[in-house]
C-alpha cells in the first residue's frame, strides 16, 4: 500500500484533462477482427459496413452486417451471423484457410464477394460466394464452381463496362525454362454466375499481380506485375481477343508502379530500383515510351494519383526517418505552390506513440468516389470540409491513431467507418490481393463517426494531461515520483475511447482498454520490470477516440523504492557556541536537523546552524522522500573550538621533535678524564703469566 499522502489527484493545470465528446460517433463491434469492408448491401444508396470476425473455437469466422437508420442510430441487420466454416479442418481458434472479402460492381451497383479456399492442397478448390443482404439476414450464394487454388485474386473492370471481373493468379512450378510461368484465371460476371476461362503468363513464379489502373487510355483498368524470378522487370497485363489476357513488358527494373494522367492522355509513373521516378506515356501493344519527366526519389513508393485543386498530382512518400511526402504535379513532377505537406502536430506526437498515424488511401475514395489519400493527419483529396477552403498542406484532420479508415458509409455518405487495432497488419484490401491464411486481431474495434468529426484535427495539438493519482510532483524537477506499484490516470474520453499503453519501448503498445459508456476509465500505469534500483522512465499512453481522434499523455517517471541519498558534516568557526551542518540529499527531499526542516535548494545542498557544548555531541539529520522513504545519518560536533579539526598529525610530528630535542639536551655524556702537567704515572706492562 502507498501512503495516503500520496492518494491525492494530480491534475494538470495545461492542454487537455479531458476530451471533448464526440455526437453521433460509435463503436459497432469488438473481437478478433479479421476483415472489415465498406458496400451497399442492399440497393438502396447506403453503404454498409461488414465485419468478418474470427477466433471461434472451431476455427470459423462470422460475418456481421450494420446498417445506418433514418434517425441516425446503427444497428445490426437482423440474423445477420452467418457461419463461415473454413474449407479444409483448422486448429481450434485459427482461422487457417484463405478468406476475405471483396467488393465488386455490376452495373455500378455494390456486391460482396467473399473468397475461400482450402490451405495446403494444391488442386482444390477456391470458391467465390456472393454476400446476400435480405430482410431475414445474410446469406451466402455460390457464384464459381470451385477452382483449383490460387494465390491471389484482384477486382478489376478489365473493359470499362462498368462491371467487375475477377482476376485470380496461380504460380506454377519451373519448367526447365527461365519463364517461370503463372496461370491467369479471368471469371467475368454472366448474370448470375462468372464465366471462367484461363490464360498461362509468363511473368515469373511466385509473383503477385497489384492494380495499375488505366494506363493505356482505353476503357478498362491494367493489373501489374513486378517479376522476382525469371526476367526482373515490370509487366502489364490488360483484355485482350476472347477474354485472353495480354502481358506486355516494360523493359525496366521497378519497385513500384501506378497509373497516371499525361495531359488528355493516360501514362505510367514508375519508380526505378535505381531510385529514379519517371512518368511514360505507354500505349496499348506499343513499347514504353520515353519519359516526360523525372525525378530522383530513393527509397520511396507510390501512394497514387489525386486531384487537388483541379490539378492532377502524383502522391510519393519516403518512409525513411525523415518520412517525407512528395505531392508532385502532373505529368511534369513539378513540386506544388501550397509548399511541403507535413505532419499536423498530434500525428507528430504519435512518431514515438505505442501507436502511428495512419498512411494511405481512404477505400472507395471521397463521397463522389474520387482518390482521397490521408498523410499523418492530412487529407489530400478534391474533398474538404463544407465550412472552410484551405490548401491541401493546411488541411488538417484527425491524426488516426492506430485507426484505418474503411470507407464513406451510411445515408447520403456523411459517416467514416474506421478499423482500430495496435500493432497489427493493415486490413487486408477490399479490391484483392494475396490469398494467404487471415489474420484476426484481437482486441480490435470498428466505429462509425461523422465525417465532419474526422475532417477536424485535436484540439490543442492532441496533448493530454489528465489528472493522476499514486503519484507526487517533484518541486523544482519534470518529474513525478512513484512508488513500485506505479501510478493510475484517469480518462475522460467519448465511450468507446481505445486506451493504448506502452511498455517499456513507447512505441509499442503492451495494454489496450476501451472507455465504458460512463466515458471515464482508469488506467493503471505499473513501472517497467527491471534489475535496476530505482528506475527513471517515461510512462506513455494514448487515446484514439471513435472518430479517429488522437491524444497522447506522457510522464518522465521516477519510480523511488530506496532510502534518498544523504550526506552531511560540521564545522565550528573559532569562539562559537554554535556549529555550522552543511549536507547534500535529493533536491525534492525533505531534510531535518535535530528535528527542525531546513531548506534544500534546488541542486539537493543544504545548511544548518545548531548550538553545540564545548565537548562532542551528536547530531541526527534525517531526510524523508515524497513516498515517505527515509535516509539518517548522525554527525558530531563540538562547540567552541573543535580541536578535532585542529591539524593533528603535524602538532603530533612537531611535539615528538621537541620531546626528542629535550631528551638529547638532558641525557650525561662520558669521556676521558683530563690529565694534570705533573701526573707522571706511567701505564703498567701486563706480562702474561
Amino acid at each position: 500500500m502507498l501512503p495516503a499522502a500520496i492518494a491525492s489527484l494530480v491534475t494538470a493545470a495545461t492542454f487537455l484533462a479531458s476530451i471533448p465528446e464526440e455526437p453521433g460517433a460509435v463503436v459497432l463491434t469488438e473481437g478478433a477482427i479479421i476483415q472489415a469492408v465498406a458496400a451497399d448491401l442492399d440497393g438502396d444508396g447506403a453503404r454498409e459496413v461488414l465485419v468478418l470476425t474470427g477466433g471461434t473455437a472451431d476455427g470459423s469466422a462470422t460475418l456481421d452486417a450494420w446498417t445506418e437508420r433514418r434517425d441516425g442510430t446503427w444497428s445490426r441487420l437482423p440474423n445477420s451471423l452467418v457461419a463461415v466454416a473454413p474449407a479444409a479442418p483448422a486448429t481450434p481458434a485459427t482461422l487457417q484457410s484463405p478468406a476475405r472479402l471483396v467488393v465488386r460492381r455490376i452495373d455500378g451497383a455494390d456486391r460482396v464477394s467473399l473468397l475461400r479456399q482450402p490451405a495446403g492442397d494444391a488442386d482444390c478448390c477456391f470458391s467465390v460466394q456472393d454476400v446476400i443482404g435480405t430482410e431475414a439476414g445474410l446469406r451466402l450464394a455460390p457464384v464459381a464452381d470451385p477452382a483449383r487454388t490460387v494465390g491471389a485474386a484482384w477486382v478489376i473492370d478489365l473493359d470499362g463496362d462498368g462491371t467487375d471481373e475477377i482476376v485470380a493468379s496461380r504460380s506454377l512450378p519451373p519448367l526447365g525454362d527461365i519463364s517461370y510461368p503463372i496461370e491467369a484465371f479471368l471469371y467475368r460476371w454472366a448474370g448470375s454466375a462468372f464465366e471462367v476461362t484461363m490464360t498461362r503468363l509468363p511473368a515469373g513464379s511466385g509473383d503477385t499481380p497489384f492494380l495499375l489502373g488505366d494506363t493505356d487510355g482505353r476503357p478498362g483498368d491494367e493489373l501489374g506485375i513486378i517479376a522476382t524470378q525469371g526476367r526482373p522487370e515490370l509487366h502489364r497485363i490488360s483484355l485482350g481477343v476472347d477474354d485472353a489476357l495480354v502481358m506486355e513488358d516494360a523493359g525496366l527494373v521497378v519497385t513500384d508502379a501506378t497509373a497516371v494522367p499525361i495531359d488528355d492522355e493516360r501514362g505510367i509513373a514508375v519508380l526505378t530500383t535505381a531510385g529514379q521516378l519517371g512518368v511514360h506515356p505507354w500505349p496499348a501493344g506499343a513499347e514504353l515510351g520515353a519519359p516526360v519527366a523525372q525525378r530522383q526519389l530513393q527509397d520511396g513508393e507510390l501512394l497514387g494519383a489525386v486531384v487537388i485543386d483541379q490539378t492532377p498530382r502524383l502522391v510519393a512518400r519516403q518512409p525513411g526517418t525523415a518520412d517525407r511526402l512528395h505531392v508532385l504535379g502532373l505529368p511534369n513532377l513539378t513540386p506544388p505552390r501550397f509548399g511541403a505537406v507535413t505532419r499536423t502536430p498530434a500525428a507528430a506526437a504519435f512518431l514515438s506513440g505505442p501507436v502511428g498515424s495512419f498512411v494511405g488511401p481512404i477505400p472507395g475514395g471521397d463521397a463522389d468516389g474520387r482518390p482521397a489519400i490521408v498523410y499523418s493527419g492530412r487529407l489530400l483529396s478534391s474533398m474538404v470540409r463544407p465550412e472552410t477552403v484551405v490548401p491541401v498542406s493546411q488541411q488538417a484532420m484527425a491524426a488516426l491513431p492506430g485507426a484505418q479508415p474503411i470507407g464513406l458509409v451510411g445515408l447520403d455518405a456523411v459517416s467514416i467507418a474506421l478499423f482500430h487495432a495496435a500493432g497489427a497488419p493493415g486490413l487486408p484490401d477490399p479490391a484483392g490481393g494475396r490469398l494467404d491464411a487471415p489474420v484476426a486481431r484481437p482486441g480490435a474495434a470498428v466505429s462509425v463517426a461523422p465525417v465532419g468529426l474526422t475532417l477536424t484535427p485535436e484540439e490543442e495539438a492532441g496533448i493530454l494531461e489528465p489528472p493522476i493519482r499514486g503519484a507526487i510532483d517533484l518541486d523544482g524537477v519534470p518529474t513525478i515520483a512513484v512508488g513500485s506499484a506505479g501510478f493510475a490516470a484517469t480518462i475522460e474520453a467519448p465511450p468507446g475511447s481505445r486506451v493504448y499503453v506502452a511498455g517499456t519501448d513507447p512505441s509499442v503498445a503492451t495494454a489496450v482498454s476501451t472507455v465504458p459508456d460512463e466515458g471515464m476509465l482508469v488506467v493503471p500505469l505499473p513501472p517497467p520490470s527491471v534489475a535496476t534500483p530505482e528506475p527513471r522512465y517515461r510512462a506513455v499512453l494514448a487515446v484514439a477516440t471513435p472518430a479517429g481522434r488522437g491524444y497522447l499523455a506522457s510522464w518522465d517517471v521516477r519510480v523511488l523504492t530506496e532510502p534518498p541519498p544523504l550526506r552531511a558534516s560540521t564545522s565550528t568557526p573559532f569562539g562559537s557556541g554554535s556549529v555550522e551542518l552543511s549536507g547534500a540529499s535529493d533536491p525534492f527531499a525533505t531534510v531535518t536537523v535535530d528535528g527542525r526542516p531546513v531548506t534544500v535548494a534546488s541542486d539537493g545542498t543544504f545548511t544548518a546552524r545548531v548550538d553545540a557544548p564545548p565537548w562532542p555531541s551528536e547530531i541526527v539529520v534525517r531526510s524523508v522522500d515524497p513516498l515517505g522513504n527515509e535516509a539518517r545519518t548522525v554527525v558530531t560536533a563540538v562547540g567552541w573550538f573543535d580541536y578535532r579539526q585542529l591539524p593533528w598529525i603535524p602538532i603530533a610530528a612537531i611535539l615528538l621533535a621537541a620531546v626528542a630535542v629535550a631528551f638529547y639536551l638532558r641525557v650525561p655524556r662520558s669521556g676521558p678524564m683530563p690529565r694534570r702537567a705533573d701526573d707522571d704515572a706511567t701505564l703498567e706492562e701486563l706480562e702474561p703469566d
